[in-house]
């Protein structure tokens, strides 16, 4: 099951799934699935975060 990550700013919604990937839907045509470091270098405001949803999994 997903988790989603609030980041301010962001255009669409991130959330973490169960593999700890990262999946970015900017519309219900444009989904991008990301490793937690390139999401990182994307959105480094966001670190944090990220890596709070990705602790949640362990």
């Amino acid at each position: 099951m997903a988790r989603e990550i609030a980041i301010a700013g962001l255009e669409g919604s991130l959330a973490v799934n169960d593999d700890g990937e990262l999946v970015y839907t900017k519309s219900e045509l444009q989904t991008e699935v990301l490793k937690p470091e390139q999401a990182i270098r994307r959105w480094p405001a966001a670190e944090k975060q990220i890596r709070c949803a990705l602790a949640t999994l362990d």
